[in-house]
């Protein structure tokens, strides 16, 4: 389909007319985002009109018009809107504005308009406008709600108004536009803003030692303390499953280093100029020698005043090395931060159908290594034995080893198991069976999986083949 490209600007309508004709349900709703915060005196003209159009009339907010259109109401105006529920009539305002060179937009109808309404959003002078360029405003009005659910937060219009009203102090102090703009992203990934929703005269005073540090540096060596780590949990495999937090701290890198299992549509979310280091580690394949060269890229990265983040599959301190990394931050003297993630030993389960703890059933679960770490086997097998509910993770290669194990050690052979390849992804796989026939049903399955053992398995069993899931289509009954 032919779209127009149309050019993203934001329009100053303080004090300048606006003109809507029409006075029902999409009149209202193009008065909703002009009548907060646009400034604009507003005139609608319609014969009839809306209870609440009247109430801002009889107000003062706006001014209403009860007849029909004319031509010579586009005089006094700098922005027209037709917002009736008449195709032609639309067009007729259209034609009658455009031929006057006024911004005019018909609603619904890209055919005629000279510009065109985005979606917006709002939070104090942070504002965001999202278009689809005419082709699917539902389209638009969905992206704006997830940026308003994720991503422009009232904290975040408050940060804009306390970094607004610092501006002049900073762009006198400091000289030239590199340094400032070097500046304001050193505040920005501070603990500034994290002060700030709690004592705004504690953000103000580590504002004013930042501008401080800063004018003494300037306009020479720009660097200051060494940046943060973050230390991320991805979850357990859909790049939809990880935090705001985690997302939000990706969003603000310079550095990713990421692992095997990290979806690649997660790295999307970091600044195009974020440099991303893979530094995945097979299963089997774990050696300290691996891992220390990791912990002294994120010690470098940082000390080089970059903000990291180390982006992890699942949650850090679940097998992921995290307790590792930050305990070799520390030592370096680097700050750092974890924030966790959903751990496919739980998601994983889930994703099949199946809760790790059931009344009746299981009230304890425990997660075990299911590979060999270092090259010895360290899994307690009387604990596993015993244990309601046990979740085995990087273990599928040595599935025959587990169950062999597990029946040893006092374990039911008809104990139920289920195996769940690349859970919560799209082509997640669920194999079901016995300790005694599990690694024949489970031929084929590929890692990453989890191996769940227990009555707790059954739970699936009992559910409808045709149920879904209502949490996330990866979470779908498979």
């Amino acid at each position: 389909m032919p779209y127009t490209q149309y050019h993203p600007v934001y329009l100053d309508l303080n004090d300048r007319q606006v003109l809507i004709v029409g006075g029902g349900s999409i009149a209202l709703e193009k008065l909703n985002s002009l009548l907060p915060a646009s400034g604009a005196r507003i005139t609608v003209i319609s014969p009839e009109a809306r209870e609440e159009i009247r109430s801002w009339h009889r107000e003062g907010k706006l001014v209403w018009e009860s007849r029909t259109f004319h031509p010579d109401d586009i005089e006094p105006a700098y922005m027209v809107i037709a917002a009736t529920d008449d195709p032609d009539l639309n067009e007729w305002v259209y034609r009658c504005g455009n031929d006057r060179q006024r911004l005019t937009n018909s609603v619904d109808d890209p055919a005629n308009c000279n510009f065109i309404m985005a979606a917006l959003t709002r939070q104090g002078p942070m504002q965001v406008a999202v278009s689809s360029a005419g082709c699917s405003p539902a389209l638009a009005q969905r992206v704006r709600n997830r940026i308003v659910s994720e991503i422009l937060t009232e904290d975040l219009g408050e940060l804009a108004e306390f970094l607004g009203d610092r501006r002049a102090e900073v762009k006198r102090r400091l000289p030239g536009y590199k340094v400032r703009q070097a500046f304001w992203e050193r505040v920005l990934d501070s603990e500034i803003p994290g002060l700030l929703t709690r004592d705004k005269a504690e953000a103000d005073a580590a504002f004013q030692r930042m501008l401080d540090r800063a004018v003494e540096h300037a306009p020479g060596d720009f660097s200051f303390t060494p940046a943060k780590v973050y230390i991320v949990g991805a979850g357990p495999g859909d790049p939809e499953l990880i935090t705001l937090r985690g997302l939000r701290a990706l969003q603000r890198a310079d550095v990713v280093l990421y692992d095997r299992l990290v979806h690649p549509d997660l790295l999307k979310h970091a600044p195009a100029k974020a440099e991303q280091i893979y530094v995945g580690k097979e299963v089997g394949h774990q050696g300290r020698g691996r891992q220390r060269s990791i912990n002294d890229l994120l010690v470098s990265h940082a000390r080089a005043g970059r903000t990291v983040v180390r982006l992890k599959g699942g949650d850090p301190f679940v097998f992921g090395r995290g307790g590792e990394e930050i305990l070799a931050l520390n030592e370096a003297g680097i700050e750092f931060e974890v924030i966790p993630g959903v751990s496919s030993a739980i998601a994983g389960p889930a994703a099949a159908n199946i809760p790790v703890t059931h009344r009746g059933v299981s009230t304890a679960f425990a997660v075990f290594a299911g590979h060999e770490a270092e090259g010895r086997d360290e899994v307690p097998w009387d604990a596993a034995a015993r244990m309601p509910t046990a979740v085995f993770l990087m273990g599928v290669e040595r599935l025959a080893t587990i169950a062999e194990r597990l029946v040893s050690a006092g374990r039911s052979p008809e104990t139920p198991v289920a195996v769940v390849s690349k859970a919560t992804h799209a082509d997640q796989v669920v194999a079901m069976g016995t300790l005694n026939n599990i690694v024949r049903r489970a031929e084929g399955i590929v890692s990453p999986a989890v191996i769940v053992v227990g009555e707790v398995v059954r739970v699936r069993e009992t559910l409808d083949a045709t149920v879904r899931s209502t949490l996330t289509p990866a979470l779908a009954h498979k």
